[in-house]
């Protein structure tokens, strides 16, 4: 057969064997789709085997009532540290990455193996048969002789190998130092995010607890109302307009009222997961919404203190060194290592143990074998696969300088937008307070005004509208205050100081919400 023949039947032969391959995948692709099982038919697999379970490592003392039912802002911060998980999670990291810091300086110490085994041996042996020794000489014409035996021998064997010099050791417990300062920083960083999360999760709940008084007492206020307006229809004094408008803001106010349990709800279960409390149902802050305080420290002192402060810029630092560090690693097997390698060998047998006789039953041997060498070990030639994975190590340091540089800057933002809204929202806090005020008092008179018969409901309406609007914001400005008070805390290291001037001019807005009996018209 000629060359072209061949390739053409080579071809042939390749398309059939796909043809024969692929039909079946293709006629399953064209097919209808399998069914697949529900989540119930699958979830049973493997419900029996043995497992831990999450409650039984997860469960935690709990909280005593009393303590949930009056919790000051200190106290859930300490719970929080206490039994969050994620904390305790941060902490065994670091444990571990201790750990591994000790197995790097581990590697100075020489290694010992060991390899110990023994067991009965049976042998047959045949010699002097017919043909044995057919295809090297002449045939064997003589007796042929035969025995079996069986012995027990044990083999063992110790090495002992130690790394005098081994280049990537140095750097290899570099690379774990750093790795556990890494730790440390993200251990420290998850304790101060936990705190403030928790201080957050804390005014949140104060926010909502604050506007669900506040909403029962302007629903309070629109029922009154709602009766005076109900009195001057029956009067004839006023049209059902009166009744619709005053059903409105009731509505209004009501839904805000909905809202705000709903709020506090998701306050305290957001607070309840911070503290590993099944019981969320129960939580109450201690205090009202009030003022933490003042921030007295100027910006470019804040930001200094930052600098100094958030841990953030650390781990991205230690990304440098580590970095840095696995370069090492990775050119060091370039470089020799010398090794010294101490090896013994012995070996034991209790009765025949060669082919052939004399037949001795209880013959015995031993056998000794020791060496002590010294062990050079250094990678000639790979390509260049270690110095381009030393050079990608290498610019994963330099990617680490660049996020190093985003972090400051990303920490200079942090306090600068946190100073402001504390700075600002101080001075939005109180003209909240004083327009709160002033809404109370213009529905005070408004009120007054229209159950005397002045004014219209149209009046009174917008002041409960004003009242509403002005007691919501006043409650966010605030809890936002709080807020960033805490977030700048945390995001500079320093804290603020109680400031009881700003409680006094704000005072309680809040306290002055309801409005007095009205005298409602006499129907004759």
């Amino acid at each position: 057969m000629t060359n072209p023949m061949r390739r053409r039947f080579s071809r042939l032969a390749h398309l059939c064997v796909i043809g024969c391959v692929a039909a079946p995948l293709l006629s399953a692709w064209g097919a209808e789709p399998i069914t697949l099982p529900s989540g119930k038919e699958v979830e049973g697999l493997g419900a029996g085997w043995p497992g831990r379970q999450a409650k039984a490592f997860l469960d935690v003392a709990p909280i005593p009532a009393e303590l949930l039912q009056s919790l000051d802002m200190a106290t859930a911060v300490r719970l929080a540290n206490q039994r969050n998980p994620v904390v305790r999670q941060n902490f065994d990291d670091l444990l571990a990455t201790q750990n591994s810091l000790g197995a790097a300086y581990a590697t100075w110490w020489p290694v010992i193996n060991v390899d110990l085994n023994g067991g009965l041996y049976g042998e047959t042996a045949y010699y002097n048969y017919q043909g044995a020794v057919s295809g090297v000489g002449n045939p064997y014409g003589g007796t042929a002789t035969a025995f079996n035996g069986s012995y027990f021998q044990s083999l063992s064997q110790f090495d002992i190998t130690w790394n005098l010099f081994d280049p990537a050791r140095t750097p290899a417990i570099w690379k774990n130092k750093y790795l556990v300062r890494q730790a440390v920083d993200s251990y420290v960083i998850a304790r101060r995010d936990n705190r403030l999360r928790t201080q957050e999760a804390f005014i949140e709940l104060q926010r909502a607890m604050a506007r669900i008084e506040t909403s029962r007492e302007l629903v309070s206020n629109d029922k009154l109302l709602l009766g005076l307006a109900q009195a001057r229809v029956a009067l004839g004094v006023s049209s059902k307009l009166e009744i619709a408008k005053q059903t409105t803001v009731l509505k209004t106010d009501e839904v805000n009222l909905a809202n705000s349990v709903i709020d506090s709800e998701v306050a305290q279960a957001d607070l309840a997961e911070l503290l590993s409390e099944s019981r969320a149902s129960i939580l109450r802050p201690s205090s009202q919404l009030v003022p933490l305080g003042s921030w007295t420290s100027g910006l470019d002192q804040t930001i200094q203190a930052a600098m100094q402060y958030r841990k953030v810029i650390e781990q991205q630092l230690m990304n440098v060194e580590i970095n840095q560090a696995q370069a090492q690693i990775d050119l060091s097997v370039y470089r020799p290592t010398v090794a010294l390698v101490n090896s013994l060998y012995w070996t034991k047998g209790v009765g025949y143990t060669a082919v052939g006789p004399p037949w001795v039953a209880d013959a015995q041997s031993d056998l000794w074998n020791g060496s002590s060498l010294l062990q050079l070990t250094f990678r000639g030639f790979d390509g260049g696969q270690a110095r381009m994975t030393a050079e990608a190590s290498m610019k994963r340091a330099k990617a680490a300088e660049a996020a190093t540089l985003q972090a400051v800057n990303q920490v200079r933002r942090d306090v600068q937008a946190y100073y402001a809204q504390v700075v600002q929202g101080r001075q939005a806090v109180l003209l909240a307070s004083q327009r709160a005020n002033a809404a109370s008092s213009a529905l005070r008179l408004q009120s007054v005004r229209f159950s005397a018969g002045y004014g219209t409901i149209t009046d009174v309406v917008q002041a409960q509208q004003d009242l509403t609007q002005a007691v919501a914001d006043y409650i966010a400005q605030l809890a936002d205050y709080n807020v960033s008070l805490v977030s700048l805390a945390r995001s500079s290291g320093l804290t603020y100081e109680p400031d009881p001037q700003l409680e006094k001019q704000l005072g309680n807005p809040l306290s002055r919400l309801r409005l007095p009996s009205l005298t409602r018209p006499v129907v004759n």
